[in-house]
């Protein structure tokens, strides 16, 4: 199995020592703006976004980033240097719903009118369509009372839905065009329902939002409920963009890259496994719950030094690992 390649090593440079990375062109009318997260939100310092620039003196941005002054002010700052400004913006395009990809993209519409543009599964996410958690997953899976306020509050968060409404939705196949510029929309669920990246197959680019990450295996199924697997989603749309291996990858963390057949082979490789550590351990415990399931597991950051986030979206996963097998029934369900 090969590896991926970074394209900038001072980029590679600032995510693997915790830094910020400065802007950066990628390719003509083309540059990065990495936007910083708010502290709380470590491990992850900062979002990938980008600034595409069309013939006719237009801006469009792919994933703004988390809504802050200070991001705000590093976007100033950037089209201060390439001489355009925030009311040139004509569209912010968002691979995805969470606040650290769409978060300032409700402010940037108000200053400038710009077109928000997202999948239309992922707009129908937002407004509730596929359901709501009921509340019951911290007993559904077995944590220990111990535990429940600690997890309550990302119960409560996954509840919150952005309160956005764009003004195009688009799906698979639909392109973007612009003057001189032109956005083939690529649907990638899994992180997401709606999850999509964006091809400029003339430059080849390819921005993939958290699809496929350089250092990071992506949570699944962080959009709220799906009406199928999302880990059989997400394979299915790693092959989807495997087919684009000669393209350099504009993820939304981390820093560029190429080689995203490998990284593709490689995140695929993970859950692959998963899913079979997952069935062995089915295999020897007798009706266990998704928090022992998980218990058994092997994690990079050591099972007990989960928490938060990172443990409930673990518990997610290894309930969505279980799905995928058809032996939800060989669970203890708690109530």
């Amino acid at each position: 199995m090969g590896a991926h390649q970074a394209v900038d090593p001072a980029e590679e440079r600032a995510a693997l020592q915790g830094g910020i990375p400065a802007p950066a062109q990628v390719a003509t009318g083309v540059w990065t703006l990495p936007t910083e997260f708010p502290a709380r939100s470590q491990p992850l310092r900062y979002t990938l976004s980008y600034v595409l620039l069309d013939e006719a003196g237009g801006v469009h941005l792919i994933d703004p980033g988390v809504d802050s002054d200070a991001n705000w002010h590093r976007l100033e700052a950037l089209l201060d240097s390439l001489g355009r400004a925030v009311a040139d913006i004509r569209t912010v395009v968002a691979t995805h719903l969470h606040f650290d990809h769409l978060g300032m993209g409700s402010r940037v519409r108000a200053a400038s009118g710009a077109q928000v543009v997202l999948h239309a599964l992922e707009q129908r996410a937002i407004d509730g369509e596929f359901g709501d958690d009921d509340g019951t997953r911290l007993e559904r899976w077995g944590v220990p009372h111990a535990r429940h306020d600690e997890l309550a509050r990302i119960t409560g968060e996954r509840l919150a839905r952005a309160r956005i409404t764009a003004d195009r939705l688009v799906e698979g196949g639909d392109v973007l065009d612009f003057p001189g510029l032109r956005l083939e929309v690529v649907w990638t669920p899994g992180h997401t329902y709606g999850s999509l990246c964006l091809r400029d197959p003339e430059r080849k680019l390819l921005f993939t939002g958290d699809h496929v990450l350089p250092l990071l295996n992506p949570g699944l199924g962080l959009g709220g409920p799906t009406p199928s697997n999302p880990v059989a989603d997400y394979l299915d749309a790693l092959a989807r963009v495997a087919l684009f291996d000669d393209h350099e990858v504009c993820p939304g963390h981390g820093y560029r890259f190429h080689g995203l057949g490998a990284r593709c082979e490689s995140l695929a490789a993970h859950h692959e496994r998963r899913t079979a550590e997952v069935a062995a351990v089915l295999d020897r415990l007798e009706h266990p719950t998704v928090w022992q399931v998980a218990s058994q597991l092997y994690w990079s950051l050591g099972w007990e030094n989960l928490s938060h986030h990172l443990l409930d979206s673990a518990l997610a996963q290894v309930e969505m690992h279980i799905a995928r097998l058809g032996r939800d029934a060989e669970l203890e369900i708690r109530s």
